[in-house]
């Protein structure tokens, strides 16, 4: 048990490092590839004291519903100086004949040795960031929808109840918003996402901590919308 415990707390360890030595945003893709395809432009930002190169590549995923095949991105190289921020661009587009659905591949951004850093300079860095993130991009006019029971919220305690399930063919990104009736003043309590049929429970969801400002006593709707696309999908009165 206790090597169980040493392992889990040196991948945790080692997860932070690299993660300390890469940053990038957004870390999510999401958008309908048909058609004129869509285009995402990623932040990649040197967060170290030295100067790092990342090769930027596109992987399989081995699976039918693998979009890697249809996307480009520009550059495959990118060599960046401390505190020097780069944009990645990718661009997908899928065929006529595609079958609608929801559809997924990797984007791998690796450190690369830079040739004329002189290694004694890397203060013995050892690791390589070696970064893997899963993107979605769908086919068809998906249209985003959930279902919600026993949706309740308890104001002074900022707790979520209930239950929240995506009913799309796709997954969403969500944002739970306390909002007055008119929707001129709104309150962002949490952000998530959901994927293809998946359920969860309000009450294991991190709400965000609200200035203590702000007046909760007129905030009387729930409002939650589909993240990036800003469509309300649910309005509750509680």
């Amino acid at each position: 048990m206790r090597l169980l415990y040493k392992l889990l707390f040196f991948f945790i360890l080692l997860n932070q490092f690299l993660f300390s030595y890469i940053n990038i945003y957004p870390l999510s893709f999401d958008k309908r590839i048909d058609g004129m395809g869509a285009i995402r432009d990623f932040t990649l930002t040197n967060t170290t004291n030295e100067t790092l190169r990342y090769q930027v590549k596109i992987e399989k995923t081995n699976s039918k519903d693998d979009m890697s095949r249809w996307a480009e991105i520009y550059p495959a190289v990118l060599t960046l100086k401390p505190g020097q921020k780069g944009e990645i661009k990718m661009y997908i587009r899928a065929p006529k004949n595609a079958v609608v659905g929801e559809y997924k591949m990797v984007l791998n951004i690796k450190e690369m040795e830079v040739p004329k850093l002189d290694r004694k300079n890397r203060k013995k860095l050892s690791v390589y960031t070696n970064l893997k993130i899963n993107l979605y991009g769908y086919v068809g006019k998906l249209d985003s929808s959930i279902s919600l029971s026993d949706l309740k919220l308890d104001k002074d305690k900022l707790k979520l109840k209930g239950k929240i399930r995506n009913t799309s063919l796709r997954r969403v990104n969500l944002e739970v918003m306390l909002s007055d009736n008119k929707e001129k003043k709104q309150v962002m309590l949490a952000e998530f996402k959901l994927r293809k049929g998946e359920e969860k429970d309000l009450s294991k969801i991190e709400v965000y901590p609200v200035n203590k400002t702000e007046d909760l006593s007129k905030m009387s709707n729930i409002i939650i919308y589909e993240k990036a696309v800003g469509k309300a999908l649910k309005k509750i009165k509680i």
